[in-house]
């Protein structure tokens, strides 16, 4: 009970906000925090790129769909869920293609500048290349990410259109 009253002051804090896009940003600071959480815990424990990027994406956009629909958007159905996964389905794409190519560019290996290889950190895990490549990729693409995301969402997933769709739905 003391957790949920602890959860739902920062939520009633947020709702107070009027503009749309504001509490979008709010909520996806948090977002960003466990997505980007996932996926750098995902890379550590061994995942490949491909799969970390997939597996995070899966469990931050399950988080997500709460988050940003009952927050940002009002939304406490579940009648544009599938929408909301297309929209990261793209977006999981888009992600895959930036760190590939931010991989092959060069710019990790000037970035960070020193040999990652033979670092140690925490016993037997290794401070791996492409793994500080990787979260240092995510970084640099996390912003221009989540303003495409919030318009993907906004035009296509939380819409007026799909409120008045659901409003009719939920009258019949």
């Amino acid at each position: 009970m003391i957790l949920k009253h602890i959860i739902r002051k920062p939520i009633d804090l947020l709702m107070q906000i009027e503009n749309r896009f504001v509490r979008f940003l709010f909520v996806g600071v948090i977002n960003t925090i466990v997505g980007y959480t996932l996926f750098v815990l995902c890379r550590w424990i061994g995942m490949e790129r491909a799969v970390a990027v997939l597996v995070s994406t899966i469990l931050a956009v399950t988080f997500n769909y709460h988050s940003t629909g009952k927050i940002v958007f009002e939304n406490r159905g579940y009648n544009v869920i599938i929408q909301f996964f297309v929209v990261y389905g793209i977006m999981y794409v888009i992600n895959l293609l930036e760190l590939h190519y931010l991989a092959l560019s060069g710019l990790y290996e000037w970035l960070i500048g020193i040999d990652t290889q033979n670092l140690n950190i925490v016993g037997k895990y290794s401070l791996q290349h492409d793994k500080v490549g990787d979260a240092i990729g995510q970084l640099i693409v996390v912003l221009p990410n989540a303003i495409m995301t919030f318009m993907l969402n906004k035009t296509f997933v939380f819409s007026q259109k799909h409120k008045q769709k659901a409003n009719i739905n939920a009258k019949l």
